[in-house]
């Protein structure tokens, strides 16, 4: 990864965009989705973004004083670009070159906007028609009302922290919210079905917590073919006891606040004292492994606590060579044709 995904709060802000062309213009309607000031330095205007009462045309004449104090700078002027991108990074300020990523700070990703909810697509610059391609499926996933979802969240938030205590519960708690009846509900426009729903999470959150394990057993290290439900666990997980030759790439799809514990992976190697510790604290318990052990899950079932098993897929064998027979009175002929 060369290009390191940030959000940068531009509330307030200043950004110098260097040109006033067609160019210039699409920088300046992305940043008009953000509370960012917007100053202008060109010879000329183009008359969009002359009839915008949110821009700001600083100066005709480009100089480097002119960029002192932005948060970021764009320049869409291609006899300025070196100059720009140089003035720029002497200040110490994040530039984007149009076109240019070579002599730039910062690239702009393909952008779905559901404020607040945003996703930004990147490909480091070698592939912006994959990118935008990616972002039109993106968008064509998610609905318009989501971002409206994602504020009526931020409503119950100082509620939920309340309620509700932070690690596994509160988590369950939002992905019932965000990917359950609720969230139907609010998209279709249900405001009483939407309100019930939400009560009925925090009714149902009421309940003591349940501890439980599930047991994954890995059919190979290559985490493609981890089923869905399998990385589903490993995001979902607590705590994940796991052996300490499993691939870093599959431990990597877990949460990342998820508490990892590393086994030997052999029979009384603590694993099971961990597996009925944890559980019995009410966390999800995930125990990753090439393959499942019968003394751990006796033991657990023994305890009453919960458990599951997914397995993953087993990976494919190497294809067998199958030799056909030939005819000896025909193999000259075959060669010849062959030749």
């Amino acid at each position: 990864m060369r290009y390191f995904p940030i959000f940068v709060d531009l509330n307030d802000r200043p950004v110098t965009v260097v040109g006033g062309t067609e160019e210039a213009l699409r920088k300046v309607r992305l940043l008009l989705k953000t509370g960012a000031a917007i100053n202008i330095i060109a010879p000329a205007l183009h008359e969009e973004l002359a009839a915008e009462p949110r821009v700001n045309w600083i100066a005709k004449g480009y100089h480097a004083g002119l960029l002192e104090g932005a948060a970021l700078v764009y320049s869409a002027d291609a006899a300025l670009n070196e100059r720009v991108a140089d003035d720029a990074k002497a200040l110490g300020i994040p530039v984007n070159a149009v076109d240019n990523p070579d002599i730039s700070t910062f690239i702009v990703p393909s952008i779905v906007d559901r404020d607040p909810v945003v996703v930004a697509i990147g490909t480091e610059g070698t592939a912006p028609i994959l990118g935008q391609g990616l972002r039109a499926r993106i968008d064509a996933m998610l609905p318009q009302a989501l971002g409206d979802l994602a504020q009526a969240a931020a409503a119950l938030r100082h509620r939920v922290a309340e309620a509700i205590p932070p690690g596994n519960r509160r988590r369950a708690f939002w992905y019932r919210f965000f990917f359950g009846d609720v969230r139907e509900a609010f998209i279709a426009g249900e405001s009483c079905s939407y309100l019930a729903g939400v009560e009925n999470l925090f009714a149902a959150d009421a309940q003591a917590p349940q501890g439980r394990v599930a047991f994954l057993s890995l059919g190979s290290e290559d985490p493609e073919l981890l089923t869905i439900k399998a990385q589903r666990k490993l995001q979902e997980a607590d705590v994940i006891v796991h052996d300490r030759a499993v691939p870093q790439a599959i431990l990597e799809l877990a949460r990342r606040d998820a508490v990892r514990m590393p086994v030997k992976g052999e029979l009384f190697d603590g694993a099971t004292d961990l597996l009925l510790t944890e559980a019995k604290s009410g966390k999800l318990v995930v125990r990753l492994s090439t393959e499942v052990s019968l003394e751990e899950t006796v033991s657990v079932a023994a305890e009453g606590i919960a458990f599951e098993t997914v397995p993953s897929v087993p990976a494919p064998k190497a294809a067998e060579v199958i030799a056909f027979p030939v005819r000896e009175d025909i193999r000259e002929d075959i060669l010849r044709a062959a030749s």
